[in-house]
């Protein structure tokens, strides 16, 4: 007998829970009971039966990011799927991969955002369909019907089974969809017809089964990814399988017309939360049958309403009833509560007015679109440049590296610094270098152009120095620098940007710093990754992840959080592409930092500062104690109602992780900007700034 394992669904769209939705996933929404969110709620509930290891979760990349987070997941916890096809390919794809762990295991299948009263009897009921399911029965839990519901589908229940944990086994005669309602009137008159939970419990090898059997499309995608189980060539067959796989429910595709079907009739107060009727339902009323959420409200003849916001801040109500009223930073819904079906109506009509994105492209006319997507063709030119330099034999023997660069240029120190992880590699943004650097430090100077002040006056103090020296521009002083004083110098291609042409400064470097020895951690890693992404990102996949977070970053203020050590620089690559990109405010913070100070502003950020929307960035190799103090931020924010997102970098070296965060980053800065109707490549602000400056002669190069 194998092990019970737990997987959690998590997908839809919530739109009958239109606006919260937008701010967050339904699973995150506070109305798990005692504080939780939905999916936590789940997760607790399912915990004294398997065990934490035993908790699985699947969603698409993004979601489960934010939901693995929300429950302290690993990451070989997310069953990741390449997008959204429905239940019966989520089920499919968690019974292999499962499956192949414990070929002898049942699998519990949960959706993630129901309530459920008393978790005791829910626990007993699942006990009761694993013995049900050790048995080859695919097995259901049946709610019995309080009400003449036409919201759920149904099951027939027909003759006892057997019995267990105090529960009685049916076999089930049939599953109806949602009736109208007089035939709901029946079903619920009969008293052996019960709403389908949604609730699944049977073996690995039952469901594949039953699969093989009824969805061929689905049954082949899955045997062709078996042999990509663990290998790089995972991702790129998973999306071609489900590309191929039927787009169905598990009940529609499999239980319907599946053999030895059994359901569990079960009363232990659930909901599936499907509207806001439903959370009214479910929440704590006053005298006045007036619930909230959260939020101060003051009434006088106003009965039966339901008050959510995702900000702290006062509602009155003045001779209203039955009203659902839900605030949001994005949007407001005030409807009657009784009409809750039907708020999907208005989430649909708002998502019929998505961008038009190839209208949208038409706002990039200076290419920035195109210089994105051949980022990581640019990356490799520049890297055979590099291992093409050839420095003479006294630039060697350094025990640190300081770079000297701004703005975009200046990023490539803080890389380098994840590329040498055993090196001392130190950035220096300003006109002076540290006193103590000596000859045992290589001096870099880093500048596009190679015209740029801080850069110049830098490199020339680090002169005095050290005479161990290099520079890589495009020309310009910098060029001049080190042609007149005898100094190796590195040219680069001219007609960037220079936030454009971060591949060109990096790579290069790291190919030139190969011929003293120095070999980057995880540049073939990264590189790799980036290509994979190039694919997924441009505007020939739309609509794309980097689009999808674009979208959740418009009209709002980005605040971005990144670990010292790891994920700082890449929060603040993020903030400056934002900045120049987009054309609108961001802003960075590091951890451990900011939970000395920047937390305690949380207390009043909801009500002066709505629109602000906090992102971390993570990777595995943060410190032990700065992931702690992330978990604890996430709690922080959520009880005060703070929206924020976590992105996780992909690959296992450093240099691989941040370069994918850089990479996603500099992507949603570009779609940002389209969505803000600008072109993202002219800076006038900076040019205007250049211009001014220029008038004051300035030239200690000279």
């Amino acid at each position: 007998m194998g092990k019970i394992y737990a997987v959690i669904l998590a997908g839809g769209k919530g739109e009958r829970l239109w606006p919260a939705t937008l701010a967050l996933p339904k699973p995150l929404l506070p109305f798990g009971g005692n504080g939780r969110t939905l999916i936590k709620a789940t997760y607790d509930r399912v915990l004294p039966l398997v065990g934490e290891g035993n908790v699985y979760l699947v969603a698409t990349r993004e979601l489960a990011e934010l939901l693995g987070a929300e429950l302290g997941l690993h990451r070989e916890q997310l069953i990741l799927e390449p997008f959204g096809k429905n239940t019966a390919p989520a089920v499919g794809l968690a019974a292999l991969v499962l499956g192949e762990l414990d070929p002898a295991g049942t699998m519990l299948i949960l959706p993630a955002d129901h309530r459920i009263d008393d978790e005791e009897a829910f626990r007993r009921a699942l006990l009761a369909a694993v013995k049900a399911a050790e048995e080859g029965y695919l097995v259901t839990l049946g709610i019995r019907p309080t009400y003449p519901a036409t919201g759920y589908g149904y099951i027939e229940g027909a003759e006892p089974l057997f019995e267990a944990e105090g529960y009685v086994v049916h076999r089930a005669a049939r599953f109806v969809e949602k009736p109208d309602h007089s035939l709901a009137e029946e079903y619920l008159a009969r008293g052996n017809f019960f709403w389908n939970s949604g609730i699944f419990v049977w073996k690995f090898s039952r469901i594949l089964e039953e699969i093989h059997r009824h969805l061929p499309g689905l049954a082949a995608a899955l045997a062709e990814l078996k042999s990509h189980l663990g290998k790089p060539t995972w991702e790129a067959a998973l999306r071609e399988a489900y590309s191929r796989a039927e787009e169905t429910s598990i009940d529609y595709g499999v239980m319907e017309k599946a053999e030895k079907i059994a359901t569990i009739p079960v009363s232990f107060g659930w909901s599936d939360l499907g509207d806001w009727h439903a959370i009214w339902e479910v929440l704590r009323r006053d005298r006045e049958d007036n619930a909230s959420v959260d939020v101060e409200v003051y009434g006088k003849d106003a009965t039966g309403n339901l008050v959510f916001s995702l900000t702290p801040k006062r509602v009155g109500l003045l001779g209203v009833e039955d009203l659902a009223v839900v605030d949001t930073p994005e949007a407001l819904l005030v409807g009657k509560r009784e009409l809750a079906q039907r708020v999907r109506e208005i989430a649909r009509g708002f998502a019929e007015r998505e961008p038009d994105w190839p209208e949208l492209y038409k706002l990039d006319r200076n290419g920035m679109l195109g210089v994105m997507e051949r980022f990581p063709e640019q990356c490799r030119e520049a890297l055979a440049r590099g291992r093409e330099v050839v420095f003479p034999r006294e630039l060697s023997g350094f025990e640190r590296i300081v770079v000297v660069g701004m703005g975009g240029s200046g990023i490539t120190g803080d890389l380098l610094g994840l590329a040498f992880p055993e090196m001392e590699v130190i950035t220096v943004r300003n006109y002076v270098v540290p006193r103590f650097i000596g000859e045992e430090t290589l001096l870099v100077g880093v500048s596009y152009s190679g015209n740029t002040e801080e850069t110049l006056a830098a490199f020339l103090d680090g002169l005095k120095r050290t005479k161990k020296a290099l520079g890589i521009s495009s020309g310009g002083k910098l060029a001049e620098i080190c042609q007149k004083q005898g100094i190796p110098w590195i040219e680069i291609p001219k007609g960037f940007q220079p936030r454009a042409a971060l591949g060109h400064l990096l790579f290069t470097l790291l190919g030139a710093l190969e011929g003293l020895g120095l070999r980057a951690e995880g540049m073939d890693e990264g590189l790799s990754i980036l290509s994979r992404m190039a694919g997924e990102l441009s505007p020939r996949s739309t609509p794309n992840r980097a689009q999808g977070l674009a979208r959740a970053l418009q009209g709002k203020v980005p605040v971005i959080y990144g670990a010292a050590g790891t994920t700082r620089p890449i929060a603040f690559r993020w903030r400056t592409q934002i900045n120049e990109n987009a054309k609108q405010p961001a802003f960075s913070a590091e951890l451990p930092e900011l939970c000395h100070n920047e937390i305690v502003g949380y207390e009043l950020a909801g009500g002066l500062l709505p629109q602000i929307i906090r992102l971390f960035l993570r990777t595995s190799h943060d410190h032990p104690r700065v992931a702690l103090r992330v978990e604890v931020l996430k709690e922080v924010l959520r009880r005060r109602r703070l929206s924020f997102l976590e992105l996780h970098g992909e690959g296992e070296t450093p240099l691989a992780q941040a370069l994918s965060l850089l990479y996603l980053g500099d992507w949603v800065s570009v779609y940002l900007a389209l969505l803000n109707g600008v072109d993202p490549t002219p800076v006038e602000p900076i040019a205007e700034l250049k211009e001014r400056l220029a008038r004051e002669s300035w030239e200690p190069w000279r």
